[in-house]
């Protein structure tokens, strides 16, 4: 084989790589902007929701972690009604660094009703969101120093310090 085209050959090869690399990242992200607006809908309509729970569950098999907590939503009434897988998904992309998974996990070990009562891991995940910047889990912390919550004692300087923390944040994303 010649130089040529083994050149070619190898040139091929790493065009169709980053042709797949491309596709890979344009792909990524689709389930979240086209669930949103169907979580807005008070009946969503039933082909478009099984066309983005196809395109979520490609994303959360490809290892997009939203998507892994986005595809959760199905399991909480979008699409029936199974907690347990929901939280499982919710718990895997909590531990891929989710802000959104990891404040859902503490809110509910604080006070929802799917997961128990446990103020340690509920601080923990308020805590894990609120490294991500999450402006509710900030705002939470917040409260729990205020008032000496969560196992925490009470210090008013650090709750201060997380509210103006979490306005900044709440003020980005608006």
């Amino acid at each position: 084989m010649s130089r040529i085209t083994s050149f070619l050959l190898i040139a091929s090869a790493i065009l169709v790589a980053a042709s797949s690399i491309q596709a890979q990242t344009a792909a990524r992200g689709q389930c979240r902007a086209l669930l949103r607006p169907l979580l807005l809908q008070r009946e969503p309509d039933r082909t478009q929701l099984n066309q983005v729970r196809a395109i979520c569950t490609a994303e959360s098999d490809a290892g997009d972690p939203v998507a892994t907590y986005q595809l959760s939503f199905f399991h909480l009434g979008l699409d029936g009604w199974d907690t347990e897988t929901a939280t499982v998904l919710i718990e895997s992309a909590a531990r891929s660094g989710v802000p959104e998974a990891q404040y859902w996990l503490a809110w509910q070990y604080d006070e929802g009703p799917l997961l128990p009562d446990d103020p340690a891991l509920a601080l923990e995940w308020y805590e894990l969101a609120a490294e991500n910047d999450h402006p509710l889990a900030l705002f939470r912390l917040a409260e729990a120093y205020a008032g000496g919550e969560l196992g925490l004692e009470v210090d008013s300087g650090r709750a201060t310090l997380l509210r103006a923390h979490a306005k900044r944040c709440a003020d980005q994303t608006s």
